[in-house]
C-alpha cells in the first residue's frame, strides 16, 4: 500500500500530466457555470476535493468533463481510452459498468482495466476493447501510409 506522502506525490504528478494534456489541446472554456448546491453536498464536494488534493473547481470540472464527454473523431470511443498506456484483463468482483458503452459488467465477467493519466482506472468491456484495438490499428496503418 502506498504511503500518504507517496500517494499525494502520485496525485500531483497525475494532475501535472492532465494539465499538459489540456494545454496540448489548446481548448478554451466555452462557458462559465454558476450554481447553488445544498450545504451538505458542498461539504461532501469539499471533503472529496481535499482527499484528492484538488481544488473544488478542478474536481467539479473534471467530474463534468468525464460524465459529459463530447463524441470525438474516435467514432464514439472516449478520449481517455486513446490516452491509455496499457490495459489489464481483470475479473469483475463487484458489478460495474463499461466506461465506453455503459454496459453492466457483472461479478465474474472479464473486462479490461485501462491505465493512463486519469484519476480512476476505467473498466472497458471486451467488445469495446476489441473496437478500440481495431481503431488504433487502422489509425496506425493510415499513419504509416502518410510517410
Amino acid at each position: 500500500m502506498l504511503k500518504h506522502e507517496n500517494l499525494k506525490a502520485a496525485r500531483r504528478l497525475q494532475r501535472e500530466v492532465e494539465k499538459k494534456l489540456w494545454a496540448k489541446r489548446k481548448r478554451k472554456k466555452d462557458a462559465v457555470l454558476h450554481l447553488r448546491v445544498e450545504g451538505s453536498v458542498m461539504n461532501r464536494i469539499k471533503s472529496e476535493a481535499a482527499a484528492l488534493d484538488m481544488s473544488v473547481s478542478d474536481l467539479v470540472r473534471h467530474y463534468l468533463t468525464e460524465h459529459f464527454r463530447e463524441e470525438g473523431a474516435s467514432g464514439g470511443m472516449s478520449e481517455f481510452l486513446f490516452a491509455s498506456s496499457a490495459f489489464s484483463e481483470v475479473v469483475i468482483v463487484n458489478d460495474n459498468h463499461c466506461a465506453v458503452c455503459d454496459r453492466t459488467l457483472h461479478r465474474g465477467a472479464r473486462a479490461y482495466l485501462a491505465h493512463g493519466p486519469f484519476p480512476a482506472s476505467p473498466l472497458v468491456c471486451g467488445s469495446c476493447y476489441k473496437t478500440l484495438q481495431q481503431q488504433l490499428d487502422n489509425q496506425n496503418k493510415s499513419d504509416e501510409g502518410e510517410e
